[in-house]
């Protein structure tokens, strides 16, 4: 056994001593080469010898390549610059070679090609070349703007971007990769975001909470937020918070904009129903839906307030549907209802007696009371016995 460890310890050296040989061999050869396309060979050559401890070599034969690239001109040296360049982002990438960093960030700004550039922004999330983050951020922030003059050169460098920013798995680039999977780009780019998402971030609720408040994003995208955040599988507790902010910012957006206000109404409608499944403790939730329900622009807003507050079934809730209901009282004794009162107030009866407070009582005794029709008076009646069960 003893035999053996020492044959394999000797092996070992003799082996390491033969990587290092080569690779001062090749780095010299390198140094030496008069044309990209002998670098290209020689890079090659390592790559298939498979040398160990091979990553400096790489570093050195990118920072060699950087310094010759921008004096190239022939179009054989460019395409033999670019495969250089993307064998090099590979062996980087599977070395994790983090101290070239720095020097992938310059091939991604002075490269042309944009397959080359979106392999390097792929190897600076491998390498784990963490203080560069933010220009990777920013890159596919930059990206997703707008639709690229060369729309498949901009989707590469996306691309790129958006595995880079899943390698990293940092809160910062959850949002950039989120808005690439619902920007301009193409399906294949989009699919790749939306795998990327749940790598970047278990739990979004911090990331699309802050597009949700954010006075920089268009209401387009909090209601996209909003959306996202129900579908997933965050916990009922972060829905809720983010219904409540939603409707907040549902009523604070003002424009004249059509397609803007529908955005903010359908936000409004989502954040209702949202809080009528899985409640609130906040108290003020109550103003906000009871500016919904005077104030909503249509009657699908107006029930959905009302839902949301018998699901609520506080005594707060219950007594603002029966002051909703008083309203609709008054209206009949002064001789001015309308048909969308009658409509609202088949559904509010029903709604104030599930909430089973016994503040509804008093205002369903007014109904009776009142000259409604057959129909309306048996709505009261019941909900007066779903508050007396």
């Amino acid at each position: 056994m003893k035999r053996f460890s020492l044959l394999f310890l000797v092996n070992f050296i003799a082996l390491t001593a033969f990587a290092e040989e080569a690779l001062d061999f090749y780095t010299n050869e390198l140094n030496n080469a008069l044309t990209v396309v002998d670098q290209l060979s020689i890079l090659r050559t390592v790559r298939n010898a498979e040398l160990e401890d091979s990553a400096s070599f790489y570093a050195t034969a990118l920072k060699r390549l950087l310094q010759v690239y921008p004096n190239i001109r022939e179009v054989r040296e460019v395409h033999a610059a670019d495969e250089c360049m993307r064998l090099i982002a590979e062996q980087l990438s599977e070395a994790q070679y983090t101290e070239a960093g720095q020097d992938l960030w310059r091939a991604v700004q002075v490269f042309r090609n944009p397959v080359v550039r979106s392999d390097a922004l792929i190897a600076l999330g491998k390498v784990g070349a963490t203080d560069l983050l933010p220009q990777v951020v920013q890159t596919l922030l930059d990206t997703n703007a707008e639709p690229s003059i060369n729309r498949v050169s901009g989707e590469r460098i996306a691309y790129g971007a958006i595995l880079a920013l899943e390698s990293y798995q940092d809160p910062t680039g959850y949002l950039p990769v989120y808005f690439a999977a619902h920007g301009w780009y193409s399906q294949w780019v989009r699919t790749q975001a939306e795998t990327s998402l749940p790598l970047i971030a278990e739990d979004p609720s911090e990331a699309l909470l802050a597009v949700i408040h954010g006075p920089g994003y268009a209401y387009t995208y909090k209601y996209l937020a909003l959306r996202s955040l129900e579908a997933s599988e965050v916990s009922e507790e972060s829905k809720a918070q983010a219904a409540l902010a939603a409707l907040y910012e549902g009523w604070r957006g003002s424009t004249n904009a059509p397609q803007q206000i529908r955005d903010l109404v359908s936000m409004r409608k989502l954040a209702m129903d949202m809080i009528a499944r899985y409640g609130i403790e906040d108290e003020t939730v109550y103003r906000l839906l009871e500016r919904s329900y005077m104030k909503g622009i249509d009657d699908e807003e107006r029930i959905a307030a009302i839902r949301a507050l018998s699901k609520l079934g506080t005594e707060e809730a219950a007594g603002l549907l029966s002051s909703f209901i008083s309203l609709i009282n008054n209206s009949l004794q002064r001789g001015i209802l309308t048909q969308r009162d009658e409509r609202m107030l088949r559904v509010l009866l029903p709604s104030l007696g599930a909430t089973g407070q016994s503040v509804g009582e008093p205002v369903l005794q007014q109904v009776l009371a009142l000259n409604w029709s057959q129909g309306i008076h048996t709505h009261a009646q019941e909900a007066l016995d779903s508050i007396g069960d």
